[in-house]
């Protein structure tokens, strides 16, 4: 166990100086309503994705594009010149299918053959969907809906045998899938011995950047996912504002390691990022998950990233391993310049844990930024790029603007406007309409505010999804999101995640689930529930008291996990609380029944 002192006030964020200065226009206006824009320029990116890979594949021809493990644990490289290679061979079978309206879907997990289809589509111009690899077995009505509504005319399963009955299910007759395990009707091997697209480069450069290049699912916590279309022009205008801002510090240019998947806007950003600036992307074959994070420990204590982006929850497990192994600390910390959170809000205590070990390890601290955004916003548009102990989403990036619409005393809703914003939901006209307000500007849903209203240059924090917030049956109001991170915060580490309930109920209850490294810190070993309990409702009883809107007044351990298949966590890690309150009902009766195992924090 690492011995680790209380982070100080005068110890130095690495890598600082590879940030711009901050640059921020305020306009306020004499209703309230607050305008931010950054006034840090972009930098210079191609009109296309296309354009970008085929310029790198020439400047970086024999590097390392990306790398897997092989069955052998192995990593298996793949370099610029044989990607575009490999892209050209790939895009000339699709054109070649002569489909008057072309449609690529992906459910397969992240690869070298998935990256390799997607470059394959984006220099044919050929649309393409990546849809959650969890659909395809545990929650086929969702990937029933995403053929639905996208309608695909190729499918790309890379092992077709295992889900055959449910592709069979769902696509209809006439789908073509490819796979590379003979299981569908083209085999990859067919597809990479195409001949190459001819012309390429007069091909690329005749592409309609405002044509769609990606269709992506939002998370429907409101129901079923929309398809929100994004289009070259979008990320690349996305990428003026990010390169700016995190190019140089991030190391996209050099390494990267990633888990995340290609099929939400997290994930995908980061492939965007490695390739545009001429990096080497490493698929991390591990997940924050207690079965699956000692892949991801292994492989970044080998492939030493200068970035580390992932999940909330991710960074706990995180911590709990570099302080039980200084060797793997050491080679983590050796590069690492910069981490970023997404899908959820970072909790102080974890946020200033990992300062902590990183002062012990390496004498300095890393700096953190956000991946606040949404997949209406392309990716993440907001940013931390300077020195701050406070978790926060920062500010927006280049070419964003941000209106701030007051809610009550101290938060605004958040809404957004730019050249990467959504331009509209796939095939759904009346949900596009209602996601714009009177100045066009995209209604995201969330309450944020200032770190000090009186120096706007510090950020903003995330203050809840509105979405979340609900009623005590007294009337009381209740913000959701700031409950449940406040309660995290006071309960770390041995909660993991808790569902906030209380609609219709006179308190506020939580269901919590453990997390069981924590849990053996701070109890032993040997601990039980109700020794996690009691220790929750210790920590509960010691928060700053704000009334029946701002007090967890039940807590109750849930002992199965969240259901991907029912949509209560997402595969990047984060708990949807609607559909965790919608399909929980029976815990949350038995919790406001005081049944056995309920805690009421008196």
């Amino acid at each position: 166990m690492t011995t680790i002192t209380p982070v100080t006030e005068s110890a130095h964020f690495r890598a600082v100086e590879l940030f711009p200065p901050v640059g921020l226009d305020v306009e306020r206006r004499p209703d309230g309503v607050i305008l931010l824009r950054s006034t840090t320029p972009g930098m210079p990116v191609p009109v296309t994705f296309a354009a970008g890979f085929a310029e790198r594949a020439v400047s970086h021809a024999g590097q390392t594009l990306i790398a897997e493990r092989n069955a052998g644990g192995e990593w298996a490289r793949t370099t610029y010149e044989q990607a575009y290679d490999q892209a050209l061979r790939i895009a000339g079978w699709l054109l070649d299918q002569d489909h008057p309206d072309e449609r690529v879907m992906i459910v397969t997990e992240n690869s070298v053959a998935h990256a390799l289809m997607f470059f394959g589509a984006a220099v044919a111009g050929v649309p393409l969907c990546a849809v959650s690899a969890q659909h395809v077995l545990v929650a086929p009505e969702r990937l029933a809906h995403a053929v639905d509504v996208v309608r695909p005319t190729i499918v790309f399963a890379e092992q077709a045998t295992s889900i055959a009955d449910t592709l069979a299910s769902v696509l209809p007759p006439g789908t073509t899938v490819v796979s590379t395990d003979g299981a569908g009707t083209v085999t990859w091997e067919q597809v990479l011995a195409h001949d190459p697209l001819p012309d390429a480069e007069a091909h690329i450069a005749a592409l309609d950047p405002h044509a769609p290049f990606r269709f992506m699912f939002t998370s429907g916590s409101t129901g079923m996912p929309k398809a929100v279309v994004h289009t070259n022009f979008g990320w690349c205008r996305l990428f003026s504002g990010a390169n700016a801002l995190l190019a140089k510090v991030s190391g996209w240019d050099e390494r990267t390691l990633d888990w995340m998947p290609w099929s939400h806007v997290a994930g995908f950003s980061v492939l965007i990022g490695s390739v545009l600036n001429g990096g080497e992307y490493y698929v991390d074959d591990g997940r924050p998950t207690p079965e699956l994070f000692g892949r991801t420990l292994r492989n970044l204590a080998e492939v030493q990233p200068l970035f580390f982006a992932n999940v909330p929850a991710a960074f706990n497990m995180l911590c709990d391993a570099l302080d039980a192994d200084e060797a793997l600390c050491a080679r983590f910390f050796e590069h690492l310049q910069l981490c970023l959170y997404g899908g959820a809000g970072l909790t102080q205590p974890v946020y200033d844990r990992f300062q902590q070990l990183a002062e012990h390890t390496v004498g300095e601290r890393i700096m953190f930024t956000t991946g606040y955004g949404c997949t209406e916003s392309t990716a993440g548009c907001m940013s931390i790029t300077w020195p701050t102990t406070q978790v926060g989403v920062g500010l927006p990036c280049p070419g964003l603007t941000v209106k701030l619409l007051p809610l009550d005393d101290d938060r605004f809703e958040a809404r957004f406007h730019a050249d990467f914003v959504l331009s509209g939901y796939l095939d759904n006209p009346e949900a596009t309409a209602r996601a714009f307000d009177e100045e066009g500007f995209y209604r995201s849903g969330d309450a944020l505010r200032w770190i000090d209203p009186d120096r706007p240059e510090l950020g903003l924090v995330f203050a809840g999804r509105l979405a979340e917030e609900f009623k005590l049956s007294t009337g009381t109001f209740v913000r959701g999101g700031f409950v449940h991170d406040a309660l995290l915060a006071a309960t770390s580490p041995v909660v993991a995640e808790a569902v906030l309930c209380g609609e219709d109920h006179t308190e506020v209850g939580a269901l919590v689930w453990l997390n069981p490294a924590g849990c053996s810190a701070e109890l032993g070993s040997s601990y039980s529930t109700d020794d996690a309990l009691d220790w929750i409702v210790d920590r509960v009883r010691q928060m700053p008291g704000a009334g029946s809107a701002g007090r967890v007044a039940r807590l109750a351990v849930l002992t199965d996990p969240p259901d991907i298949a029912k949509g209560e966590r997402s595969d990047k890690g984060t708990i949807n609380q609607a559909m965790a309150r919608r399909n929980r009902s029976a815990d949350i009766d038995a919790l406001y029944a005081a049944a056995p195992h309920v805690r009421v924090v008196s």
